[in-house]
């Protein structure tokens, strides 16, 4: 079934390479006789100018025009949730008009940068020392040797009573340096850890300072920091940190609430959340910091699982899984 099939004159927008518009001209004229879950196909399904018919199973187009229209609609969504979380920011617009205005806080600079890693070492460790619970969360693999510097100062302080609370990549759970540290601190029962598949922000939050560095690099680059003392800066970041913790995953989960999920089903259950919310491959990669192929793996697999021959498929069978 062809629906209003029309020239390739869209395909430029579309990004669609020679091989692409090959395949789709040949599906359009059916002069090519496919399987419906064909992982060339992949690209052209992203699109929606290839789609598989419900009830016969066979390979159905769209005109590219159509599919255009339907591309620049996901990403007007996506700008829309984007803008979204812009408007949250408007505390840090506002501490910052503050700060430029030469108004004074009660805690002195509400925000300011700083590269020396030396400086920015001493503001958290004073902060650390004076506060009652430590939020963080990192980007990137810890050093061994920065761990091994933590470990000392870190117990000391749970021991003291200090709360903390850490989340890390999804990835960290395969590292033992990460995995023995957060072992031991979880042990002296004020501490948790977490890990999540999602991109976010690398920062330490205190009761007085809050810390955040550049996403992109790891621990131990020489990256700026904002330094933080503004409460309601502080009381903004908060709140991201518990979204944050709310959706990701404990690192050792109580026994008595079933078995601990495997470190592939936690990325295969982001991947499928990600593919509801109209996400393409190219974005879930980028989301999740996995391969084109981790994520072809993942997907054939979770369409066998679901008996899904495609993507559209997967997510219905997932949705009624789902229903209560």
């Amino acid at each position: 079934m062809n629906e209003n099939s029309e020239g390739d004159g869209a395909a430029a927008d579309l990004n669609l390479s020679e091989e692409d518009r090959r395949l789709y001209r040949e599906v359009l004229d059916e002069s090519i006789d496919l399987p419906a879950e064909d992982a060339r196909l992949e690209r052209l399904r992203e699109l929606g100018v290839i789609f598989t018919e419900p009830l016969t199973k066979q390979l159905g187009t769209r005109s590219l025009p159509h599919a255009e229209r339907t591309f620049y609609q996901r990403e007007i969504a996506e700008i829309a949730r984007h803008a979204e979380r812009i408007r949250e920011i408007a505390p840090i617009l506002d501490a910052l008009a503050r700060e430029t205005d030469g108004q004074e806080t009660g805690t002195g600079n509400a925000v300011e940068i700083l590269r020396a890693k030396k400086d920015i070492n001493s503001i958290i460790f004073d902060a650390i020392e004076r506060s009652d619970y430590v939020w963080s969360s990192q980007t990137g693999p810890r050093s061994p040797e920065g761990l091994q510097r933590s470990i000392t100062r870190d117990m000391a302080l749970l021991g003291q009573g200090v709360q903390y609370r850490n989340i890390y990549p999804t990835s960290a759970r395969t590292r033992l340096p990460e995995t023995e540290y957060a072992r031991l601190t979880s042990g002296t029962g004020n501490a948790e850890a977490r890990t999540s598949s999602r991109r976010y922000a690398r920062m330490i939050l205190t009761e007085s300072v809050g810390v955040v560095s550049d996403i992109r690099v790891g621990e131990g680059a020489a990256e700026p920091a904002i330094i933080i003392r503004d409460p309601a800066l502080l009381a903004w970041l908060m709140e991201m940190f518990g979204r944050e913790w709310e959706t990701a995953d404990p690192w050792f989960p109580d026994p008595a609430d079933g078995d601990a999920v495997s470190d592939r089903e936690l990325v295969e259950r982001d991947i499928l959340v990600l593919l509801s919310e109209g996400n393409t491959r190219n974005a879930i990669c980028r989301k999740l910091e996995i391969s084109e192929r981790t994520y072809s793996n993942y997907t054939a697999a979770l369409r066998e699982r679901y008996r899904a021959r495609t993507n559209e498929q997967l997510m219905f069978a997932w949705g009624k899984r789902r229903q209560p």
